[in-house]
């Protein structure tokens, strides 16, 4: 059987007796062996039963400060701040106190464990009583009752007692530090205004491209915000502190603060941009490599640029001087302009990257559009080059001097054309071959005739209109030709290229277009001699036409050619969901010469939702020919085949106001041509009209609607299409047994509401037409709108209005709530 243990006392550590009994209890004792219960608190209290057996000695209530520590920096360092020397020189009494308590205070922190001290001696008679603390439950219960808990916040109880030394310590000498701070504030706004100064003549600078202003300015903007930084940094780092704190207060410390937070994140910004184009403006890498490398500094300043624009959101505009303030608003706007360029300058050269290619030749088909001839994919093709690229240089390229026709001779295939084209040609020829909307789909039957015409392939097309000669003409300057005794210049370049091709030329050589090869030849001299500043301003213009349709590219590549349909520079007829309404006006000049150039044309669309839901679209196309007759090229009737391209399986139920040619006109192809598969794929299910006599067909996913304009010069002439949606856009009887996701969203923000709606439309341009747009959506009465995707929209009682000019494909949509009985 194990033996018992035996309890030992817990002072002396021996057996026969405990603790109570222990004679050592009565010894002197010392701090290394009293013994001392612990107990651990949620919430530090002072105990009522603890006794002072220190000496009497004056104790320091600065025992009790902790000192602030910035945690931040990486280096701990006192900062001091000279209020001495502000006292010293008003009230010099008043230190003396201040450095007893110091000394008092350094006396108490002194290393005292060597000493030892004794309990008083008490009389026999009288029991001794330890000073130990001890704590039992019902004391705790009855503590906690008394005591409730209180949340404690650190930070702001020493928010507070930091402000309460601030005042407490402040005398009336106080009146001289504000005056400094006043001055330092002024100094601040001062360096910080020089500093913005400075990073705007930075920013044009480099755009521009020169290099020494830009570094300088640069240079000057980091020196002012480094000295307003250092003001605040090293002579009134606390007080800033202590504002931040502050309610009213610290909101303008804070903005100033966000203010040079913004200026440093744009510097940095500039210092990537300027390095940038100073290595592609000095080195003499390849093209491509150059393109790689401003691409790069490119994305390397947008995340800085972008930091800055968030900080100078942040910032409250009543900190800056007011008359800098109406400034500063201008600056913020400009600035995210300025953010959005540099993205699309990015996006930009990572393109040219692409088509410019790599080790491999890469060549490509450029057919040059003429919008005053206005075709599907911007104008007739008159003329075409064919370029050769590697490592991105040109190495060949070819402009044939008759232009498109010069493949009539050498096509191999006969095929007849689509019938409006008949009205011209009974056969279908290159020149002819953007006869579809979506450009994908022409940039295939460009290349497919010129490979049945030249037994060659290519890489790709890209279409470019007449109007980008106009826009690179306004950044290089005039345009002259001595061998065709030849000037063009920005405004007007197209009529005089016109007067050249159509009248001047050789008759006898018969070479019409031989004169746009000797200026494209031109062209690329100018692109050479072009500095930094020229390049740039050409990059924004040639991104301004791509987003316009201008210019359009197709790469048989898909992977390079997804990239460029991403940017929306692919020029494709848009997939839309089976619930968004959709609408593209397409326009075929034949026959009617030059005179596109005089025409403009206003398109109303409007959408009436009936009560069951259906929505009836009405759309009006008005077409003004402000020529006059006789007028040089442009003063013949405007004749043109239009189409309508609407959602899939949309249901005609009116159209009017159609004028067609003279039948007799028209040319019939001989019965041994073949027809086009690509036609029969493309457009399906053909059907006519019976009141209207307008085709319908199905293409690229839409339904299509065609028929007959035609203008006199000084006239208008206006047709519509009324159709029926192939959707509702609300259904009664499909709520009432399942419920959308929208309305289950409408039904927690607006539980009134006893049904939700939303209707959505698409617009897509056509290039080289610039039209007016409206469109007006109409709900039933007892419909109200509660949201809309843009401020350009006007609301209406029971629906909206939407106008703009279609220089780009645009997008609107609205949700409209029913209301309540």
């Amino acid at each position: 059987m194990p033996q018992k243990k035996k309890r030992k006392c817990s002072v002396c550590n021996k057996t026969g007796h405990d603790k109570r009994k222990c004679s050592q209890m009565r010894e002197s004792a010392t701090r290394e062996n009293l013994p001392v219960a612990v107990q651990f608190v949620q919430k530090i209290r002072p105990s009522q039963h603890v006794v002072d057996l220190k000496p009497n000695k004056i104790s320091s209530p600065f025992g009790q400060v902790t000192a602030y520590n910035d945690n931040k920096s990486k280096e701990i360092k006192r900062v001091g701040i000279d209020f001495d020397h502000l006292i010293k020189q008003a009230v010099e009494t008043e230190l003396d106190w201040r450095e007893e308590l110091r000394s008092r205070h350094r006396q108490e922190i002194k290393d005292n464990k060597s000493k030892k001290f004794s309990t008083p001696s008490l009389e026999r008679g009288e029991p001794v009583k330890l000073n130990i603390s001890r704590t039992t439950l019902s004391d705790r219960i009855r503590e906690n009752i008394k005591l409730p808990a209180v949340t404690f916040n650190f930070k702001r109880t020493l928010s507070f007692a930091v402000v309460l030394c601030m005042i407490a310590i402040l005398p009336f000498p106080a009146l001289g530090y504000y005056q400094k701070l006043k001055l330092d504030s002024q100094l601040i706004v001062e360096e910080s205004t020089n500093a913005f100064l400075s990073l705007q003549s930075s920013t044009m600078a480099a755009l521009q491209s020169d290099i020494p202003q830009a570094q300088y300015d640069l240079n000057s903007a980091l020196v002012s915000f480094d000295n307003a930084s250092s003001i605040l940094d090293k002579e009134h780092r606390a007080l800033v502190y202590v504002a931040s704190v502050l309610p009213i207060v610290g909101k303008e410390v804070s903005s100033r603060q966000e203010l040079l937070s913004a200026g440093h994140h744009l510097a940095l910004g500039n210092s990537y941009l300027v390095s940038g184009i100073q290595q592609v403006q000095n080195g003499d890498a390849e093209t491509t490599t150059k393109l790689n490398l401003l691409q790069a500094h490119l994305r390397s300043a947008l995340p800085q640029y972008q930091e800055a624009l968030e900080d100078l959101n942040r910032v409250n505009k009543k900190v800056v001087p007011v008359e800098f303030q109406q400034s500063f608003e201008d600056f913020k706007l400009l600035f995210t302009a300025f953010i959005d360029d540099m993205n699309n300058l990015a996006d930009l050269s990572k393109a040219l990257r692409l088509i410019l290619g790599d080790e491999n030749l890469k060549r490509y088909l450029l057919v040059f559009q003429n919008n005053h001839e206005l075709r599907p994919t911007g104008g007739f093709m008159g003329s075409f080059a064919l370029v050769d690229v590697q490592k991105g240089k040109m190495v060949n390229w070819e402009v044939p001097g008759g232009g498109t026709y010069d493949l009539q001779g050498q096509l191999q295939e006969f095929v007849e054309p689509p019938l409006p084209l008949q009205l011209v040609n009974e056969r279908w020829e290159f020149q002819d071959a953007n006869w579809f909307p979506d450009f994908p789909a022409s940039a295939q039957k460009i290349e497919w005739f010129y490979q049945n015409g030249r037994s060659a392939t290519t890489d790709g097309v890209i279409a470019i209109n007449a109007t980008v000669l106009e826009r690179m003409l306004k950044v290089l300057g005039p345009m002259i030709s001595e061998d065709y005794d030849l000037t063009l210049v920005a405004d007007g370049a197209l009529e005089e290229l016109q007067t050249e091709v159509e009248e001047n030329y050789d008759k006898e050589k018969n070479q019409p277009k031989e004169v746009i090869s000797g200026l494209f030849g031109e062209l690329l001299e100018k692109l050479k001699e072009a500095d930094g500043y020229d390049l740039m301003r050409l990059l924004t213009e040639l991104h301004s036409a791509l987003n316009q349709k201008e210019i359009q590219i197709y790469l048989n590549e898909e992977d390079s050619q997804e990239e460029f349909s991403g940017y929306g520079w692919t020029g494709e007829i848009k997939e839309t969901n089976e619930s968004q309404d959709y609408l593209m006006v397409v326009n075929t000049n034949i026959q009617g010469g030059k005179s596109d150039a005089k025409i403009l044309q206003t398109i109303e669309h409007q959408a009436v939702v009936q009560d069951d839901g259906s929505v009836l679209v009405t759309v009006f196309i008005e077409r003004e020919h402000t020529g006059t007759v006789g007028e040089k090229f442009y003063g013949g009737n405007n004749i043109s085949y239009l189409r309508l391209y609407v959602p899939e399986g949309s249901e005609l139920m009116d159209a009017g106001g159609f004028s067609w040619p003279d039948e007799e006109l028209f040319k019939v192809a001989p019965e041994w041509y073949e027809q086009d598969q690509d036609l029969i794929r493309l457009e399906e299910d053909e059907d006519f009209h019976d009141t209207s006599g307008t085709r319908v067909t199905g293409e690229f996913g839409k339904t299509a609607f065609g028929n007959w304009i035609l203008v006199e010069p000084g006239q208008k002439a206006k047709v519509y299409f009324t159709y029926r949606l192939p959707f509702k856009v609300f259904n009664f009887e499909e709520d009432l047994t399942q419920e959308s996701n929208l309305s289950k969203w409408m039904d927690i923000f607006k539980p009134e509401a006893r049904t939700a709606s939303r209707y959505s439309l698409l617009a897509q341009k056509q290039s080289g037409l610039n039209s007016k747009f409206s469109s007006t959506l109409i709900y039933p009465d007892g419909w109200q709108p509660v949201w809309r995707s843009s401020d350009d929209i006007e609301l209406a009682l029971n629906g909206s209005i939407f106008e703009t000019d279609l220089y780009v494909d645009e997008f609107y949509g609205i949700v409209m709530e029913e209301i309540k009985d």
